[in-house]
């Protein structure tokens, strides 16, 4: 276990572990990647008590990837100032040993993969939440009228607003018919005939 000793495999382990974090920041739900990262973060702080580390360093490269990752997070106006963040992870790697250094080949590759890491998966989850997050908030469909596109015997498709929509009804609907929501399932409408509205 010698190498655990090893200043660039602190280093990227560290990493690894805010990486992780951030990743279960951007998706939560099932708390694995929060797990994960939090156990390798701990653990690299283990590490880091034997290896004399710079603790002010630590803190402030810990800071850094957080303002990276999270900043965009928050607000995507502060994207902009993320990079910041990104700058103090990259002064603070090179000082986080005592006695010892972190390779520049490593902390210059550490601060590309985690730029790649956020602009290619983290900003890609992020924009598809987003999009959800708005389609889901669509419920004021309900009460808005379409017509079948095409035959509903269970499910089928309609056109409201423009727009194609899958369509379940408890009845079967010819195609168009006009038809009013009544509820919604994430991309999913419930529909019935829409007579039925307006003979009452």
């Amino acid at each position: 276990m010698e190498f655990l000793t090893d200043p660039n495999v602190i280093y990227l382990l560290l990493m690894a572990g805010l990486w992780i974090s951030a990743a279960g920041a951007y998706i939560p739900g099932t708390g694995l990647a929060e797990i994960g990262g939090a156990a390798l973060i701990i653990g690299t702080l283990f590490l880091l008590s034997q290896a004399a580390a710079n603790w002010i360093a630590v803190i402030a490269l810990v800071i850094g990837a957080s303002l990276f990752f999270l900043l965009p997070l928050l607000k995507s106006e502060w994207e902009r100032f993320a990079i910041g963040g990104l700058a103090i992870q990259a002064v603070a790697s090179f000082f986080l040993f005592a006695e010892a250094s972190v390779s520049l080949i490593w902390i210059v590759l550490g601060l590309i993969v985690a730029w790649a890491y956020h602009r290619t998966i983290l900003r890609s989850v992020q924009q598809q939440q987003r999009t959800l997050s708005s389609t889901q908030k669509d419920a004021f469909l309900v009460g808005e009228r379409g017509r079948v596109v095409a035959e509903i015997e269970e499910r089928g498709t309609v056109q409201l607003h423009g727009e194609l929509w899958t369509a379940r009804s408890r009845t079967r609907l010819e195609s168009g018919a006009e038809v009013v929501v009544t509820g919604q399932d994430g991309l999913e409408l419930h529909v019935e005939k829409a007579k039925r509205l307006e003979d009452g």
